[in-house]
């Protein structure tokens, strides 16, 4: 019985090897994109995960605003477009307040007064790669707290709702969203 269980599953990964580059195919090639950059992360006001600020946390930072961006660039821009967002200041919402005992620097306190705040640059790219709508930003909610989110598990959930609420303002498209 074990070398027909072998056998089943050998066959069962052969064919999701097989099958893989064909579901990749599957997207479309000139799906929106979106792309992120941090400029000197080093100098942003905030970007602390646990503690004082690390390459780590600034990666997962990274990673989770750039998928973000990624879903929004779906949401907003026509096949083929591009998002370029050139970050240049971060401070997430709350603070870090390690001077309230060992444990307390991993967690983040939320106060009115520590809104979450973004500054970046933009551009919206054709196929091509030519310009088609550029800009800066410079975002903030003073009243972060009182908005609920459907990321409350989330550390970067008050940043990506500024992202989604600056996009459907800045990024749409009369013709891609007309109801």
């Amino acid at each position: 019985m074990r070398p027909v269980l072998r056998a089943f599953t050998l066959v069962a990964l052969l064919g999701f090897v097989l099958l893989l580059p064909a579901l990749r195919a599957a997207a479309p090639a000139n799906a929106p994109k979106a792309s992120l950059v941090f400029d000197n992360w080093e100098k942003f006001t905030d970007i602390a995960v646990s503690g004082p600020p690390t390459k780590a946390g600034c990666d997962l930072i990274f990673r989770e605003l750039e998928r973000h961006l990624a879903s929004l660039a779906k949401r907003y821009l026509a096949p083929g477009e591009t998002l370029v967002v050139t970050m240049h200041d971060i401070d997430l919402a709350g603070a870090i307040e390690p001077w309230r005992g060992p444990d307390f620097g991993r967690i983040r306190y939320m106060r009115d007064t520590q809104p979450p705040r973004l500054a970046f640059d933009y551009q919206v790219l054709d196929p091509a790669g030519r310009t088609q709508k550029q800009g800066t930003a410079k975002l903030t909610n003073l009243t972060f707290k009182y908005q609920s989110t459907n990321l409350d598990h989330d550390l970067t959930r008050y940043e990506k709702q500024l992202l989604s609420d600056w996009a459907s303002e800045s990024l749409r498209s009369p013709a891609k969203h007309t109801k």
